[in-house]
């Protein structure tokens, strides 16, 4: 079981991590979409999966300086704000998270916390018996991966799961007609709409959100397991320098409960 210092050891690392990411570029504006992806993703799990096991501190001032420099960093990700500007915000941000670890530590506030719910109910939302199993048994393994380290191919396969259950999802849907509306919906280069089948999680994630499936914070956030399973490219990992560890798949399989709960919960 993890505790509270814990889920702040997660949020150091995650504010490290971006902050090396930024660093290796010399623009001096911060534009790129695969940058700020990364920005709202690290917030976003700040808020989402971080942040709620922290009520047990109550009121405190740090906390509080931590939550709205998340809140500029969101708000500076939807705009182009400059590089040095994201980079001080994060120095602070990372002062102040270690800042009230040692706090936590030193005042006696401490809690246990649960781990991510393992029993995602995917038979409300799948009813053939052989798919079914083969996703209960992916899931498993998934999870396996995981406790090994095995990182990469953990990502992998979650991102491979959330295709499958927003395929589920879409071939749920009797008339298509609605779905087929949607901006999103990828066409050939005769402009007829690709079948269903033909799309990429990139797609799925984008008309799920447009059909109400999922919320905006979720698609925003499910970006990102999409992004990083494409780290399975050997020449990817090299250029971007980035290898996956245990506090990326614990925000990766917390993205993917919150999505799947999500997708379950609109059928």
């Amino acid at each position: 079981m993890k505790d509270l210092t814990d889920v702040l050891e997660e949020a150091i690392q995650a504010s490290t991590r971006l902050r090396q990411t930024l660093s290796k570029n010399k623009s001096q504006q911060v534009r790129s979409s695969d940058e700020r992806t990364h920005i709202k993703a690290t917030c976003l799990a700040w808020f989402n999966s971080q942040r709620p096991h922290l009520n047990s501190i109550g009121e405190d001032a740090l906390l509080g300086n931590i939550d709205d420099l998340f809140r500029d960093l969101l708000e500076y990700s939807d705009r182009s704000t400059s590089r040095s500007r994201y980079l001080s915000n994060l120095k602070d941000l990372k002062s102040n998270i270690v800042q009230l670890r040692s706090h936590v530590l030193t005042s006696g506030v401490k809690s246990q916390l649960g781990s991510v719910e393992d029993n995602v109910d995917f038979s409300a939302l799948i009813s053939d018996r052989d798919m079914l199993r083969i996703i209960k048994r992916r899931w498993e393994e998934s999870n396996a991966c995981i406790a090994v380290d095995a990182h990469l191919a953990a990502t992998v396969m979650l991102g491979a799961l959330l295709e499958a259950i927003l395929l589920a999802r879409f071939n749920m849907v009797d008339d298509k007609s609605s779905i087929f509306k949607q901006k999103s919906v990828p066409r050939d280069r005769n402009g007829k709409p690709l079948q269903i089948k033909e799309w990429t999680l990139k797609h799925y994630i984008d008309i799920a959100h447009g059909m109400g499936w999922i919320r905006q914070s979720a698609r925003d956030i499910g970006v990102v397991l999409r992004d990083y399973r494409n780290y399975i490219h050997p020449s990817k990992e090299l250029s971007h320098g980035i290898t996956l560890d245990k506090n990326d798949t614990k925000v990766f399989k917390t993205i993917f409960v919150n999505l799947a709960e999500q997708i379950i919960a609109s059928k």
